[in-house]
């Protein structure tokens, strides 16, 4: 290896060392190896500071801090001039294998080296191209109500880039890499590019969908090494813990721990998790993966009366996925047993029909932490009313067989003749929180009909997912700690 860029294999060959140093695996002829090439090659100096700083910053954050003098290295504690022809050594002594919790450690005292680091780049990188003019190799192709955090990258459709970490706190946005891979970045996530070939994800999820020409493409985690052979599949990593969950969609990938460095094989329609370097094995099936919220109550002036609903619940409850605060609602693929539905309870016992002027239906959306936005394009939802007044059902025992009006083997399906559509609004794809909801003459005419009694409003998605394991959409219910519940706000004419 040279001064001059990392070609694929010098890259790859890179990455292993920085993998073996973050789990005490580091021999001494690798350590060699891993010293000579950060002293002479400033892209790789680069590439080994940004790796070492993500698994820093997320470790820290994991752990709550750890001593520093607990560490097994050795570090130089001031910076030395490669010119010299002394010999600098990165890592001073043979690990062993070590226990996560010191593999942990390392990665925080290895940020002591980057000052160093930098300074020793700048020497050697003199008369070089700047960072702005190195290469880039993926293309910003689409984006999806998307909202960004701090960073250097460029943002908007059509932009291309280079190394550095985009960091997506709402939306989706759509990579084209130069191989050919296409990725979703789904919000809220963290992801640094490394080249047209290899990526790492902090935190949130990806989606990939990979030709024959970006066989390899390499998804790497805080706990995991996802690589492609001719896929598509999504990988998560949950922020607080680092948990890599990967699905596999179509084809095949290969799921290695980076701390034990096991490997297990997941085909189409298979998952595993890899959680603090355990590997889970391949599970068959796929499941809503991802891993919300703030909106503004309901304000209108004197006229109006604002009702909360009186009683609140969803449909197709999935075991170890259920929600009290969140109302879901879901049209799934293929899978029907997952179908969800909203139902909304209203009193209107103390209106007078004859002084409903005008009426809005306001709900609040947030994130429900399950499903790919990537698998639901823009989606449409529906609200229909109960044609009969004061139907009685339970919001703790609702459920696909004892649901009014509810058709079980279809994710939109109700009974035509009990039901009344009331209106429909969109939510594009990649929001996920925000208010919605639906006003107009039809609703205003149902509450007029049924003012002195009970009704009972039935919220469905008509837009379905394209693959399983889809967006689920929430908005909060009745019992939600900070959001409005479902609310009915209507205008009273004033009497005469």
């Amino acid at each position: 290896m040279g001064s001059g860029k990392l070609d694929g294999k010098d890259q790859q060959q890179l990455l292993t060392l920085i993998a073996e140093v973050l789990d005490g695996t580091l021999d001494n002829d690798s350590r060699e190896t891993l010293n000579d090439l950060l002293k002479t090659n400033p892209d790789a100096r680069r590439l080994y500071r940004d790796h070492m700083e993500l698994h820093a910053r997320l470790h820290l954050d994991y752990t709550g801090g750890l001593a520093t003098e607990a560490m097994p290295v050795s570090l130089p504690s001031s910076a030395t001039s490669t010119a010299s022809g002394a010999k600098v050594t990165y890592f001073a002594k043979p690990w062993g294998v070590l226990a996560a919790a010191l593999a942990v450690a390392a990665c925080i005292t290895l940020i002591a080296t980057f000052s160093w680091l930098q300074q020793s780049e700048e020497t050697s990188m003199a008369g070089q191209p700047t960072e702005a003019n190195i290469e880039s190799f993926v293309t910003i192709k689409q984006v999806r109500a998307a909202r960004w955090e701090s960073g250097k990258l460029l943002t908007a459709v059509g932009a291309r880039l280079g190394t550095g970490t985009m960091r997506l706190s709402e939306g989706l946005v759509t990579l084209q890499f130069d191989s050919g891979a296409e990725v979703n970045l789904e919000a809220p996530s963290e992801l640094t590019l490394i080249d047209a070939m290899n990526v790492y994800l902090v935190k949130g999820t990806v989606v990939a969908d990979i030709p024959d020409s970006a066989t390899g493409f390499r998804v790497t985690t805080p706990w995991a090494e996802v690589v492609d052979f001719g896929t598509r599949f999504s990988v998560s990593v949950d922020a607080e813990t680092g948990v890599t969950r990967t699905q596999v969609y179509q084809g095949l990938v290969k799921v290695q721990s980076q701390l034990s460095g096991e490997v297990v094989s997941l085909k189409s329609g298979q998952h595993n998790s890899v959680e603090k370097g355990m590997l889970g094995s391949a599970q068959d099936g796929l499941s809503e993966p991802v891993w919300g919220t703030e909106s503004r109550a309901v304000s209108h002036g004197p006229d109006w009366v604002i009702l909360g609903s009186t009683k609140d619940a969803y449909t197709g409850r999935v075991k170890g996925h259920e929600s009290k605060a969140l109302l879901y609602v879901k049209n799934s693929h293929k899978w029907h047993k997952t179908d969800r539905k909203a139902y909304l309870g209203f009193d209107l016992g103390d209106i007078d029909p004859k002084l409903i002027a005008d009426a809005k239906l306001s709900l609040h959306f947030a994130p429900t932490g399950w499903g790919l936005v990537s698998y639901v394009p823009d989606a449409t939802f529906s609200v229909y009313g109960l044609r009969s007044h004061n139907v009685a059902w339970r919001e703790d025992s609702l459920n696909i067989e004892n649901a009014p009006a509810n058709v079980m083997v279809k994710g939109t399906g109700l009974l035509a003749d009990e039901v009344q559509k009331l209106g429909s609004f969109v939510i594009e794809q990649g929001v996920q929180r925000g208010g919605f909801g639906i006003d107009g003459d039809k609703l205003t005419a149902y509450l007029r009909d049924h003012a002195g009694s009970a009704i009972t409003l039935i919220v469905v998605r008509d837009t379905p997912e394209t693959e399983d394991g889809g967006l689920v959409h929430g908005f909060a219910s009745r019992r939600h700690p900070s959001l409005p519940a479902p609310t009915l706000s209507i205008h009273l004419k004033k009497r005469d």
